[in-house]
């Protein structure tokens, strides 16, 4: 498991550092990682979570899906108050804090969490992070867009408005591929291959657009707000470690605790720079959490899955 965590960490380095390059040497730019990030939430995300629902639910996973969606569940619920307590603990302002809730909570489950799940469980993977990301996604593509949204703008909406920001391709795909997952509905052999390819390429895409845009923040503001550390010390480390040890105490499935803390264990999500520059709400302050938590994540995520290992 080890192994297998600190490989997929090393190829999420190398994605980035491509990034890094790309822009050094001209051959990306700024309007370039726009176009990237257009593609990925609009093409290659919602494909991927299409594509990757392909696990059918049958009678005998009943319980083990319950048990993964109630566990997520209370882990939101504690990720969102603690985020709601730093927020005051560090005086965020009301806009900022409403968005470090957001990047508090929300790991890149599809970008980095879907390849490491899928390597480090090829059997039920797949299944298992099909069934989280049926809340995770409902969730990132609802509470998340709000709360990346200023206030001001998003009371101002409408009922019909505020559907509108809900039902974006992700979470069509989402509700799509939960269809698709609950009824087996099969696709073509053709369809279903190309379909898996072009989601396959929302993972590196994603990574090098995180590295490229990193080349154009201000890095030495960001490792001097305390926030961001917290998120990764609280979410990265603590939270994945206390979910091992409650399902080993409890006698659970260790397959599947062992999947939550990765899960839990992730960076912030980078869907979330991309909403809050579309919503206009603080777009670099989204930029920090994900370059400080991306880059905490070298090191927390293959330490969290050794610690993990050793009480499982």
């Amino acid at each position: 498991m080890f192994s297998v965590i600190l490989n997929q960490t090393e190829m999420l380095v190398i994605y980035i550092l491509i990034g890094v390059i790309g822009v050094k040497s001209g051959a990306l730019s700024k309007d370039t990682l726009d176009q990237l990030s257009r593609y990925v939430m609009k093409i290659a995300l919602p494909v991927m979570i299409f594509a990757s629902s392909t696990s059918r639910i049958t009678a005998n996973e009943g319980r083990s899906a319950l048990i993964i969606f109630a566990a997520a569940a209370v882990v939101y619920i504690v990720l969102f108050a603690a985020a709601f307590g730093f927020s005051k603990l560090f005086r965020l302002e009301k806009d900022r804090g409403r968005l470090y809730c957001a990047l508090s909570a929300f790991g890149n489950i599809g970008f980095i969490g879907l390849p490491i799940i899928v390597a480090a469980f090829p059997e039920r993977g797949i299944l298992y992070l099909a069934i989280y990301s049926i809340l995770d996604q409902g969730l990132l593509w609802t509470v998340g867009m709000k709360l990346s949204t200023p206030s001001d703008k998003f009371q101002k909406a409408g009922t019909l408005q505020t559907l509108k920001r809900f039902m974006n391709p992700a979470f069509a795909a989402l509700i799509l591929g939960a269809v698709r997952m609950f009824t087996g509905f099969p696709l073509p052999a053709i369809l279903d291959a190309t379909l898996t390819k072009v989601g396959a390429t929302a993972t590196p895409v994603s990574l090098i657009y995180i590295g490229g845009l990193f080349c154009y923040a201000d890095i030495s503001k960001y490792v001097r707000r305390a926030e961001y550390f917290a998120i990764a010390a609280f979410k990265m480390i603590l939270v994945p470690i206390l979910i091992v040890t409650v399902f080993k105490l409890l006698g659970l499935n260790g397959e599947i605790g062992m999947t939550l803390a990765l899960l839990e264990g992730l960076p912030t999500v980078t869907a979330l720079a991309m909403m809050a520059n579309a919503n206009g709400s603080d777009g670099d302050y989204a930029i920090g959490a994900i370059f400080i938590t991306t880059i905490a994540c070298i090191v927390t995520l293959p330490a969290v899955s050794y610690i993990a290992g050793m009480i499982m």
